[in-house]
């Protein structure tokens, strides 16, 4: 398959080359197209640096990765749904079968995905039918003890394995503990908790950026995609991006 691997951590994040790699050794066709810099929290917000008046014409610039081909990793000044919607309508070469967003550092869970960049590019590739796989990793702060991005690539590739048997558009959102292989309690489908988990970019009155990690709700429901990743679980949930409403009557309203 042709895959996109985007995120929203940017183009600098261990996450994203753990995510590729990934990919790559499955033998995929890869472009690996993602932020210039930080754009968590940016949703599906298509906004970015132009050379001319057309989206398709965002400014990028190739980043070298050893042992990856000339051009195939991108550093774009764009956000994740952008160089999406930019991916699927082929202004990066052939459009994708697959756009897989992450590895995100810290968890997107609950309704708060909305919020959520690295959601919110696998959103944009579902609403362009082509199914999406959002990846993050259950870490707080990176600073504080080790990272398990082997951990989340172990998952994704099954997860990958499953999508790659069935072409439907689909858009899957999966959480992992940040713990070893060994030590996950397995995979459940998880719903999505009522609040839950983003991360996002914010500029302190000094004029510096901050990450913040925005989590809401202490009492999640025993299945949600939250409490599956308290109890060790890896969280896995299909995901229905804008859809239409049929139970609501707007008859009265009609004529």
């Amino acid at each position: 398959m042709r895959v996109l691997v985007t995120n929203d951590d940017g183009i600098d994040s261990p996450g994203l080359r753990a995510l590729a790699e990934v990919v790559r050794h499955r033998g995929h066709d890869v472009l690996v197209a993602a932020p210039s810099s930080d754009r968590s929290g940016t949703s599906s917000s298509v906004t970015g640096v132009t050379r001319v008046t057309s989206i398709s014409d965002v400014v990028w610039e190739p980043r070298p990765w050893g042992g990856w081909p000339p051009d195939t990793v991108r550093s774009v000044d764009a956000t994740p749904a952008l160089i999406t919607l930019i991916a699927v309508h082929e202004q990066f070469g052939p459009r994708p079968d697959l756009v897989v967003s992450g590895i995100n550092l810290g968890a997107n869970t609950g309704r708060a995905i909305l919020h959520s960049g690295t959601v919110g590019a696998a959103f944009t590739a579902y609403q362009n039918s082509c199914p999406a796989l959002a990846m993050s990793l259950d870490v707080v702060d990176d600073r504080t003890g080790p990272v398990h991005w082997d951990t989340a690539g172990v998952v994704a590739g099954r997860i990958l394995d499953w999508m790659g048997e069935d072409d439907r558009p689909v858009v899957i959102n999966a959480n992992v503990p940040n713990l070893a292989v060994d030590e996950l309690a397995g995979i459940r489908q998880g719903t999505l908790d009522l609040l839950g988990t983003f991360q996002a970019v914010m500029t302190e009155p000094s004029g510096a950026t901050v990450r913040v990690t925005v989590a809401e709700g202490d009492d999640p429901g025993a299945e949600t995609d939250s409490a599956l990743l308290q109890r060790g679980f890896v969280s896995v949930t299909p995901l229905l991006p804008v859809v239409e409403d049929p139970a609501v009557d707007l008859e009265p309203l009609l004529g």
